[in-house]
């Protein structure tokens, strides 16, 4: 059973942000973040392996809320799900620290990887201060990566 989880800012009325300080020095907050979350299944792997999710078995949860809050938001519904009886347990996220801090949290144990998107771009960032000058070293890098992940 796989948990995701994530965070996307999103734009509300000045009411919803009172008191809040913004991401620009000197502005008030313009944004809230919004936690998203999802739970679901994958038994079957396609003809090279890799894990194909199962049809119909994502649900998923959101909330403007704390992170505090949205961690049994999230756990409720993975264990609405059955997540006491899966015999492999993953949270995946985008390395936000109070996503890992949610998983040792609610659900320990559990294999926790950085999503795919994440995890290129943070390959690209090695791969551009190991080779500052070439384009074409982190290129292939980042190819050599695509390759190893399928």
């Amino acid at each position: 059973m796989y948990v995701l989880m994530d965070g996307v800012q999103v734009p509300v009325v000045a009411a919803e942000t009172e008191g809040r300080t913004g991401r620009i020095e000197g502005q008030r907050a313009r944004t809230r973040e919004c936690k998203l979350g999802c739970v679901f299944t994958q038994t079957t792997a396609d003809q090279d392996g890799r894990p194909v999710r199962d049809p119909a078995s994502t649900t998923y949860v959101g909330a403007i809320e704390v992170a505090e809050e949205f961690g049994f938001r999230i756990y409720a519904e993975a264990w609405k799900r059955g997540w006491e009886w899966a015999t492999t347990k993953i949270v995946i996220g985008d390395g936000a620290t109070w996503i890992w801090n949610l998983a040792d949290q609610h659900f320990p144990g559990a294999v926790q990887i950085v999503d795919l998107y994440h995890a290129r771009q943070h390959l690209w960032e090695v791969a551009a201060l190991l080779h500052p000058q070439d384009s074409v070293a982190q290129t292939v890098l980042d190819g050599a990566y695509e390759n190893s992940a399928g």
